[in-house]
């Protein structure tokens, strides 16, 4: 009988980093090795703590490789867990959705510190996996909160996300370029009252970007969430605002995230669009991507 086979913790850690060093950096090399161990291996972060002396497995070290070969084929470890933490919130993750970006928890934090009331009736346009949804729902617990949507698979991903977190959400799949059907879905959701925060994170990647962007991105996101044309990088922007002004209170907000090369000429559109307030916000990167428009 083959006795069975262990690696040391200290040297099996510094394979997984050895292997991984040149597609991520220290720190996400050290969440990945932490996600693993808690999702694949049941080692809780207390017991992580005391873990010197461990000696994995065969059976450890064969889950430990599997994961770091899914990783070379470029899969994206949210996937491979199949869940993402957003805001706060623990939501599932696959190819249904794209992957939140922590900009778009930057996107939040400003609509939620924004607010000198709880809004009643919130809605977020392109609401894609539901991740902006689910978040002001949580903490807008008196709103009635709703998502637009154009992709079927999506909403699947954001109702799941919704059942799990128990959270009373509703979405609607709706195109906001077929203007009828649009403006149909927002008479639907103001029969009561008009809404105090509209929020949209719609697609906003040129074209012309996607040969210089991730494969892990390209090949595991849905790409309709990502791109427009390079005519008309605009194009979302547009049909969005054009729609929502009259449904939007007189003392409500939309707030917009944006590609940083293109702010400056959506700032200029909304003013264009008949919005008389509009304020723009930078990342933590320090980049031009919010922006906040009243009537």
């Amino acid at each position: 009988m083959t006795p069975e086979f262990f690696v040391d913790f200290k040297v099996q850690k510094d394979i997984f980093k050895r292997a991984l060093e040149k597609d991520f950096s220290i720190t996400e090399i050290q969440q990945i090795w932490r996600q693993i161990l808690i999702h694949f291996l049941s080692i809780s972060p207390i017991e992580q703590i005391s873990m010197g002396s461990h000696q994995f497995s065969a059976a450890e070290t064969k889950v430990i490789n599997n994961i770091v070969q899914r990783l070379h084929n470029k899969e994206p470890f949210q996937h491979i867990i199949g869940e993402v933490e957003f805001y706060g919130l623990e939501l599932k993750s696959d190819a249904r959705g794209l992957i939140p970006r922590p900009e778009t928890e930057e996107l939040v934090d400003w609509v939620v510190n924004d607010q000198d009331f709880e809004p009643s009736n919130i809605l977020d346009v392109c609401s894609g996996s539901g991740c902006i949804t689910l978040a002001l729902s949580q903490l807008f617990p008196n709103a009635q909160v709703s998502g637009i949507e154009n992709s079927r698979n999506a909403i699947s991903l954001a109702e799941e996300n919704a059942i799990s977190l128990k959270l009373p959400v509703q979405f609607k799949e709706s195109d906001v370029l077929n203007t009828n059907q649009f403006k149909n879905t927002l008479k639907d959701l103001t029969k009561k009252v008009l809404f105090d925060v509209i929020v949209s994170n719609p697609p906003y990647i040129p074209q012309a970007e996607k040969k210089n962007m991730d494969l892990v991105v390209l090949n595991h996101e849905p790409n309709e969430a990502l791109f427009v044309p390079d005519d008309d990088p605009l194009v979302f922007y547009r049909a969005i605002a054009k729609a929502v002004l009259p449904f939007l209170s007189t003392s409500g907000a939309i707030y917009f995230e944006c590609h940083y090369l293109h702010l400056e000429n959506t700032r200029k559109l909304l003013i264009e669009l008949g919005f008389n307030s509009v304020e723009k916000r930078k990342d933590m990167q320090g980049k031009w991507r919010m922006l906040k428009a009243r009537k």
